[in-house]
């Protein structure tokens, strides 16, 4: 459980970065918002541990486990890559400084990315298939508001570096995937 935990903070460490993006600009994530985003996380990788357990049923368990673990790494590894990157998030497309169901839907569709990739590897690998995708949905939520909740009331006090944050969830992602290698 500890494993999905982890996995569900790390994939979600995007939504808070973003958070605090919106935040900054003074834009606010509503309830309805709220709810669409928890869904499609919730769906998007339940689909993809789904897929990865199937993928699994291929293979041998040490082929799964190598490949499944693998992926954990690669996907560390480029979200350390993709970290040194500009890149600008914005999903607030009509300026209105509020998050309308349209908008958090392709936010929704973005945070999961990387949720639903670490979802397909844990479903190779045999992680618990139905915890990870409660807790990365839970986490998207809490840290996509606690990070818009920072920015917005305290933007100009603290400076917190997303690049900072990705390479943190990188090597996460990283340390799972050999921890789950070697053992």
């Amino acid at each position: 459980m500890l494993h999905c935990i982890l996995l569900a903070i790390s994939v979600s460490i995007d939504a808070l970065s973003l958070g605090v993006t919106y935040g900054i600009k003074h834009s606010r994530i509503r309830g309805i918002s709220n709810l669409i985003i928890f869904t499609i996380a919730l769906l998007s990788t339940s689909i993809s541990i789904f897929l990865g357990s199937n993928i699994a049923k291929l293979f041998s368990t040490d082929v799964a486990l190598s490949l499944g673990s693998s992926l954990l790494i690669i996907l560390g590894l480029y979200t350390i890559y993709k970290s040194f990157k500009e890149n600008n998030n914005d999903f607030d497309l009509d300026n209105s400084n509020s998050i309308e169901k349209k908008e958090a839907f392709l936010l929704a569709l973005a945070v999961s990315a990387d949720a639903s990739c670490v979802g397909l590897s844990c479903g190779i690998i045999g992680l618990d298939s139905f915890i990870y995708p409660i807790f990365a949905a839970f986490f998207h939520i809490c840290f996509i508001n606690c990070g818009n909740f920072i920015a917005y009331h305290i933007a100009e006090k603290i400076k917190i570096s997303s690049k900072i944050l990705s390479i943190i969830s990188g090597i996460i992602l990283i340390s799972i995937g050999i921890i789950r290698l070697i053992f």
